[in-house]
């Protein structure tokens, strides 16, 4: 088993980390071209590159990255398995999915499995940087053809509108604005300064959301809270 370790050459940032982005591709071709685009602009590191579940896993465990770039059609599994018994162990890492499938079943189960982000490799030129910075500040980056799918599943669901929620998926009023407002797109800094408190603040009242709701990204918690009604469409 090999995992890249890449020498840049470049002497480390001293005034603030950069984030650090693991590369998960089984196209060596692909991964040179994420690991050239992402060094280039300066604001994040490469801190390794593998080319299968297995190789994913053991960089994960050795590496801590920040954010992992994540394709779903591996040799071992499905990046969606990675992202699975990442979440088992309590290792869950920020995953930006970066593949070629837009059907609903490979967009949903990796949503559902914990992926923060969903990119078409068509588009990862013009929009993998911008998503990288969205998903590390609290967004969650998609495909614009991805987030329509995304949003008309939402308009399938009926909300329960007046019927009461049940008691252990029942948030207090703070946390169903940060979920509402969380679900529209705003960062956790924006709401932050919407509702006048801290970032810690409202990472807490997410954290206490997600533990009621059942869920792991903000992909999953916009789509139970509307289907609870919590949010509306």
């Amino acid at each position: 088993m090999t995992v890249r370790w890449p020498a840049t050459g470049r002497l480390p940032r001293i005034d603030a980390r950069m984030p650090k982005l693991l590369i998960v591709d089984d196209d060596a071709r692909i991964r040179e071209a994420l690991r050239i685009l992402v060094e280039g602009s300066g604001d994040f590191e490469i801190a390794g590159e593998a080319a299968s579940v297995e190789e994913a896993r053991a960089a994960l465990s050795d590496l801590a990255p920040d954010l992992v770039l994540l394709d779903l059609g591996l040799p071992d599994g499905s990046g969606v398995d990675l992202l699975k018994s990442a979440r088992a162990a309590g290792r869950a890492p920020l995953a930006i999915v970066l593949t070629v499938f837009d059907d609903d079943t490979h967009i949903f189960d990796a949503l559902r499995a914990g992926a923060v982000g969903y990119l078409l490799k068509d588009e990862i030129v013009h929009r993998l940087l911008p998503s990288v910075r969205e998903a590390l500040e609290g967004g969650a980056p998609m495909s614009p053809s991805v987030a329509r799918r995304v949003l008309e599943s939402f308009h399938q669901i009926p909300a329960p509108r007046d019927q009461p929620l049940p008691e252990e998926c029942s948030l207090t009023p703070r946390e169903r604005e940060v979920v509402e407002l969380i679900a529209r797109g705003a960062t956790y800094d924006e709401v932050g300064r919407m509702l006048g408190v801290t970032t810690n603040t409202v990472r807490s009242h997410i954290r206490r959301a997600y533990e009621k709701l059942h869920v792991c990204s903000k992909a999953e918690a916009t789509r139970e809270a509307m289907r609870l009604g919590i949010v509306k469409a």
